[in-house]
């Protein structure tokens, strides 16, 4: 990628699993007691329902993969479909369901991964002049 060469922005609106941290000394407390992998752990478990959880998995091995293929050249970012920002994000994009990708301006809805990877490959292939 060239100096100039700005990466491909691919923006996901989905549920992202939370977790809450406390206060810098309270953390430290947990982990020296063994117990703050547990309680984080235990949040993760509970974040999501296990459909969206196993969705949430599978948009992440995608991502991985994503990364594998494309490096630099494709920046992903996950907006929470429950945060003020998803909200914000779905009314303006007019998003129903999720996850939702914005790939360069252009909007799929779906899980359908490799849809999405066609979309990235075409934007990459645009700027670029190429195949």
């Amino acid at each position: 990628m060239g100096s100039e060469e700005r990466p491909l922005h691919v923006e996901v609106i989905t549920y992202v699993p939370s977790e809450y941290y406390h206060c810098q000394h309270c953390e430290v407390t947990w982990q020296a007691l063994g117990i703050g992998q547990t309680i984080h752990r235990e949040q993760r478990a509970s974040g999501l329902p296990d459909d969206l959880a196993r969705e949430f998995d599978a948009l992440s091995q995608w991502a991985r993969r994503l990364h594998e293929r494309f490096g630099p050249r494709v920046r992903v970012r996950l907006v929470d479909a429950a945060s003020i920002e998803g909200f914000f994000k779905s009314l303006w994009r007019r998003v129903g369901r999720y996850p939702a990708f914005i790939v360069d301006g252009t909007r799929y809805v779906g899980s359908d991964f490799s849809a999405v990877d066609v979309l990235i490959a075409e934007r990459l292939a645009a700027r670029t002049g190429g195949p």
